[in-house]
């Protein structure tokens, strides 16, 4: 029976909000305990980059490397060195993402090389592998909206499953967007901050001071 990793990877829920000038109320749509583990006969293994509020049934990770690529290379050698055959990445970015989503990844790879979930942007909420695949992933240019494309080229289209189209998280203007298509906990943010361009200069401001403030502590022990 082949073995099976679901690897996040995610920033602390908190610093990932700040981060973003997102309020702490849309804490829902990016925490990962709307994963349910026992759903999928897979094991999780969350690399983070600080203390986190992951699940029980998690195993945790330290992310090492300096950028997000030496970082994702080097989770993914970890993992395989673990013996795993198949690999499913996600991060924390997508509200939509499922177990279901998780599931349809692993089994798309019974007749391709590649299983994506599209962003809206161009990139990917989700990354299906093999483990003996997980070269391919090395020199992407990630976070630019290209990565989707440079995927399919490397092992052509027919080698690819793609699954539905979701919107991932990385901005205000994301928040609205998902309002858009009523998803009903953005809408009520959206309307709780539209009270002027002050109000929300107030909300960014207390956010960026949460930021100083951090930058101002010891850094966190990574405990797992």
């Amino acid at each position: 029976m082949k073995r099976r990793a679901i690897l996040v990877f995610a920033n602390p829920l908190g610093l990932d909000l700040s981060r973003l000038r997102l309020p702490p109320v849309l804490r829902p749509l990016l925490s990962l305990r709307r994963l349910e583990a026992a759903a999928i006969t897979a094991d999780f293994h969350l690399f983070t980059s600080g203390r986190s509020d992951a699940p029980p049934g998690f195993h945790l990770h330290a992310q090492r490397g300096a950028s997000f690529g030496e970082r994702l290379d080097l989770a993914l050698e970890e993992i395989s060195n673990l013996g795993y055959d198949e690999i499913v990445v996600v991060g924390s970015d997508c509200p939509g993402l499922t177990t279901t989503d998780i599931t349809a990844a692993f089994a798309g790879l019974a007749s391709k090389r590649l299983v994506l979930g599209p962003d809206h942007r161009g990139g990917c909420y989700l990354i299906g592998m093999r483990t003996s695949d997980r070269h391919l992933l090395r020199g992407i240019e990630w976070n630019r909206d290209r990565d989707r494309a440079q995927l399919k080229s490397r092992v052509g289209a027919k080698e690819v499953a793609l699954l539905a189209t979701k919107q991932d998280l990385d901005s205000w203007e994301d928040v609205r967007l998902l309002a858009r298509a009523a998803h009903y906990l953005a809408e009520f943010v959206v309307r709780l901050f539209q009270f002027g361009n002050s109000g929300r200069e107030f909300f960014v401001d207390l956010t960026a001071q949460s930021v100083r403030v951090r930058g101002q502590m010891p850094p966190p022990t990574f405990a797992g």
